[in-house]
């Protein structure tokens, strides 16, 4: 019995070694590697490079669209991606009868059902393409009664809104005030019945009182679905969070980045620097390519930013050095690259059939010109 324990307790060793280095071994098996194809936007004198809304959008006749809204002006611009032209703009009103206010993010389900939302208001208006308002939603409390704070459909922080069968998936800003904070709320877009869900709140990080600060680091998270799983990256979390729609259960992943010893919280007691910020080792946003089954982890080292650095514009330009870790469908890292500093914007990438498209639009990139807007396609190649 002694020799069967002993040739037990080998053969577990093996195996657990033997699976600490397939998976240290398939954690380099793949990069991201910049090709020759670019693509090049020209902007008029009065739309900003600074985007803080980009979604590529593909009719159903397959026709693709890169849109995105325009930083200054109320208006979304539809490019298309094979001409680089501009194809048309649509324009929501800001008052009267059609009006929507300043609005800050969007969700194309098609043309004639274009969902705007505001970051300071718990409602979208649905507009069609010649911007005429066809219907608008209240989420101000769910049918529990808690009280639910806005939600805009943004990729300068990745949290597009998500519908299912018609159903509207939303992420309700962290409110905390409130004892309940669920991390999502769902829609019904013929009812307009809005239902917290309250299996998946917003976690306390260690170091962060949620209670006592002006402003929240939990609010800072990244949102992607893969059609059948919802996928949160907290950008002071390194486990992401894999919940069902209905966020019955929720699964924690540890998907840590090489470039960071540790996440580490701003001081939010007003002290902070915008400068301080973009030196801060921390997450960011979660992609997923359906085209390749994988997704994408922004990761920021920690870094030490030059002299005369403004930090406020390098957060809208996303900073100045960042990674992207590859994530396979069954949440192990097979890769992370990291980017040249000062080159291009974390916050402003789309994927396609071909590859993931990241903007050279940096503001300190030497080729940087505020009269394009500009993209190089990356690569998933194997090692």
């Amino acid at each position: 019995m002694k020799t069967q324990n002993s040739l037990f307790a080998i053969l577990w060793i093996f195996i657990f070694f033997s699976c600490n280095h397939t998976n240290n071994k398939n954690a380099n098996a793949y990069s991201l590697v910049g090709s020759d194809k670019y693509l090049s936007f020209s902007l008029n004198s009065n739309t900003k490079s600074d985007i803080n809304a980009l979604f590529l959008y593909i009719d159903d006749s397959g026709k693709e669209y890169l849109t995105f809204q325009n930083p200054s002006q109320n208006e979304i611009l539809f490019y298309n991606p094979n001409t680089e032209k501009l194809e048309f703009t649509i324009r929501p009103h800001v008052e009267g009868n059609n009006g929507v206010g300043f609005f800050n993010g969007y969700y194309i389900h098609n043309l004639d059902s274009i969902y705007i939302t505001n970051s300071g208001l718990s409602e979208f208006a649905i507009i069609d393409r010649n911007a005429i308002v066809k219907d608008k939603i209240q989420y101000f409390e769910s049918t529990e009664g808690i009280p639910l704070s806005a939600h805009a459909s943004t990729t300068f922080l990745h949290q597009p809104i998500v519908v299912i069968d018609n159903k509207i998936y939303i992420i309700p800003s962290c409110n905390r005030l409130e004892e309940k904070n669920p991390v999502c709320a769902v829609i019904d877009i013929m009812t307009h019945n809005v239902q917290a869900l309250l299996g998946f709140t917003y976690p306390t990080f260690p170091g962060a009182d949620n209670k006592a600060k002006r402003y929240g680091v939990e609010g800072y998270l990244s949102r992607c679905f893969d059609g059948k799983q919802f996928v949160y990256s907290f950008y002071f979390d390194e486990n992401i969070y894999v919940a069902p729609p209905n966020h019955g259960h929720v699964k924690l992943v540890k998907v840590k980045s090489n470039y960071l010893k540790e996440v580490k919280i701003p001081d939010d007691y007003g002290n902070v620097t915008m400068e301080k910020l973009c030196e801060n080792p921390n997450y960011g946003n979660l992609l997923y390519d359906e085209y390749r089954d994988v997704y994408y982890r922004i990761a920021y080292p920690e870094t030490e930013l030059e002299k005369n650095i403004r930090g406020t514009e390098l957060l809208r330009y996303g900073r100045k050095s960042f990674s992207v870790i590859i994530i396979d469908k069954y949440f192990n890292i097979i890769g992370e690259t990291l980017l040249p500093n000062y080159t291009y914007n974390s916050q402003v990438m789309f994927i396609r059939e071909d590859g993931l498209y990241i903007s050279s639009s940096h503001y300190l990139n030497p080729k940087y010109s505020d009269d394009v807007l500009s993209f190089q396609r990356f690569d998933l190649v194997k090692n």
